[in-house]
């Protein structure tokens, strides 16, 4: 802004006319007088000019060289003014000796003119210093000095460099790895194409496939496998002769002698599967005992206890190709099992017609597994499962309909992984959850909804994560869950659906990575009796009452493992388990 100011002060603007008194006719003034005071205006000029700039040097105090700058300057501006006086004078007076009959006239009007100028030379002097000092302020003189001095610094000496133009070089040939060449210039054989690793894990063909024992050679092992299809058929079939519900179980008392007499007998043990067992279950047959259990690379071994065929009465086949999560029979059909796995499918193996059917599978490219499911209808045509894909979702599969989880949402539950769901036995509207986000819930399967996070009856927060929750088996009042924060606890459930703990029990459930969760659960006929893995020396198995007291534990010399899995006959006095190593334990 001080620029522009400063370009617009310094160009001459127009003057007004200042009005002046003539001077009298005879008072004509002669080309030396008229000399002499352009003369003392220019002097009266440069007089102010020096002296703007003493004053300048004396605010600013600048060194000697710019003081030097300075008045060198001013001096050109007074020569520079004189030259331009000089000319005007001079071609005055050619004016004059070309009309000398208007030397009066021009004398009389010198005076008006002479005024203008006068204004006008003064106004401009005026500006004409200013604009110098505010240059002089800026230092450029000196700026332009000390640029020359260095670049004359700079400037190299004698010898100048010579640039010479970079040479191309030329590309380096390739190696002879690179173009598959042995040292002597040999080419080598072509690569053979890439052998990718199988998928140890690859989903089963959804069927349905023959129930063909993979354990059993052609010596007869499909003949065994018919016979023990045939049996469970057969033991389905027949009726029932174990008590009725009517006829009224033991007192816990008595019920608690009956159980310290199991014992583990000489034929009590057998080699079920390969890997290590995940799930069992045991045919409700009153007359014969056949147990079967899945284990982590999901197969599934069925052991018929009394028998000799085959391998020693053991049958594995091999539904799944992941851990089997749950498995069960069909409460109201036997013939059926039920297994859910973490391949994301649930299987029916149907004894009667000897095949495997897909009854529901998820999305495969969706990496959601089943871990665990319930049955809605005694008969098993519906069925609640539970699968995870970072949260917990529940879903409702009609055994009649192959589902595909690709078209199907399910019902959001937890945040979390659901690690079991199981049904209320009166009223199958209602069912319990236990998560991996510290809680059991229970929940009301009319009001949910799907593409939306649902909200429960009521829930009861553990210390750690949940492996288990299950409703007791006659009534449905209570429920018992088991949690890493080395807790097993009653819950009392009241007709509004509230829960609270009632009894918590202190028990070791770190069972580590190498061995299955321990999972407490209820006796099938009863509801004071808990029967639950231990991990105590000597290895045994807990049974506790429903008001946490220990009513005995099951030992034996051949019991020298951990029992993580077990589980009661429905309608008989006897206990299996299942071990790390594949072995089933039947007490009886």
């Amino acid at each position: 802004m001080l620029g522009t100011a400063n370009f617009y002060k310094s160009t001459p603007k127009i003057m007004p006319k200042i009005p002046q008194t003539k001077r009298a006719p005879s008072a004509a003034v002669s080309p030396v007088s008229k000399k002499r005071r352009i003369g003392s205006i220019s002097g009266e000029a440069s007089g102010k000019k020096v002296a703007h700039g003493i004053k300048h040097e004396n605010v600013l105090q600048p060194q000697r060289t710019s003081a030097r700058i300075k008045s060198t300057n001013v001096r050109k501006e007074e020569v520079e003014i004189k030259e331009e006086v000089k000319e005007e004078e001079e071609e005055e007076e050619a004016e004059e000796a070309v009309l000398p009959g208007n030397r009066i006239r021009d004398d009389e009007d010198s005076d008006e003119s002479d005024g203008e100028m006068s204004a006008y030379e003064k106004k401009r002097l005026q500006n004409i210093q200013e604009n110098a000092k505010f240059f002089a302020s800026l230092g450029i003189a000196k700026t332009k000095e000390n640029m020359s001095q260095k670049s004359a610094k700079n400037a190299t000496k004698g010898l100048k460099r010579e640039f010479k133009e970079k040479e191309v070089l030329p590309r380096r040939p390739l190696s002879l790895r690179i173009r598959r060449m042995d040292p002597e210039g040999v080419a080598l054989p072509e690569l053979p194409e890439p052998v990718y690793a199988e998928d140890l894990y690859a989903r089963k063909p959804s069927g349905p496939f023959d129930m063909e024992p993979i354990n059993l050679g052609e010596d007869g092992g499909e003949n065994s496998a018919l016979r023990l299809f045939k049996s469970i058929t057969s033991l389905s079939k027949s009726p029932n002769k174990s008590p009725k519900k009517e006829v009224q179980e033991p007192d816990l008392a008595t019920f608690t002698k009956t159980l310290q007499s199991l014992s583990l007998g000489p034929g009590g043990f057998a080699k079920v599967t390969k890997k290590r067992i995940s799930s069992v279950a045991i045919h409700p047959s009153p007359s014969k005992i056949i147990a079967c259990a899945g284990d982590k690379t999901g197969g599934i071994g069925a052991w018929d206890v009394d028998s000799q065929d085959g391998d020693d009465g053991v049958y594995l086949f091999q539904p799944h190709s992941r851990p089997v999560s749950c498995l069960q029979f069909a409460h109201g059909n036997p013939t059926k099992l039920y297994s859910s796995s973490y391949d994301g499918t649930v299987r029916c193996g149907d004894f009667e017609r000897g095949i495997f059917d897909e009854i529901h599978a998820t999305d495969i490219d969706g990496d959601v597994y089943c871990s665990y499911f319930d049955f809605l209808s005694p008969d098993g045509v519906k069925l609640l499962v539970s699968q995870n894909a970072r949260r917990g979702y529940v879903q409702v599969v009609d055994s009649r309909l192959r589902s595909n989880g690709s078209n199907m949402c399910g019902f959001w539950l937890h945040d979390r992984n659901v690690k079991t769901v199981h049904v209320h036995p009166t009223k199958p509207e209602y069912f319990v959850t236990g998560s991996t986000d510290s809680t059991v819930a229970l929940w009301d399967l009319r009001s949910l909804k799907e593409r939306s996070k649902n909200q429960y009856i009521s829930s009861v927060t553990h210390g750690r994560s949940v492996s288990g929750a299950y409703f007791s088996p006659i009534t449905g009042s209570k429920v018992v869950t088991t949690s890493y924060d080395d807790r097993i606890r009653i819950l009392q459930v009241d007709e509004s659906g509230n829960m609270e703990v009632q009894k918590a029990i202190r028990h070791d459930n770190h069972t580590g990575r190498w061995l299955t969760t321990f999972r407490a659960n209820w006796h099938p006929r009863r509801e004071d009796v808990i029967v639950v893995g231990s991990m105590e020396k000597p290895r045994r198995i807990h049974l506790f009452d429903d008001q946490g007291h220990l009513l005995h534990s099951l030992l034996d010399e051949e019991l020298a493992s951990v029992s993580s899995v077990n589980a009661f006959h429905r309608t008989r006095d006897v206990l299996v388990g299942g071990n790390a190593s594949g072995r089933l334990h039947v007490f009886m």
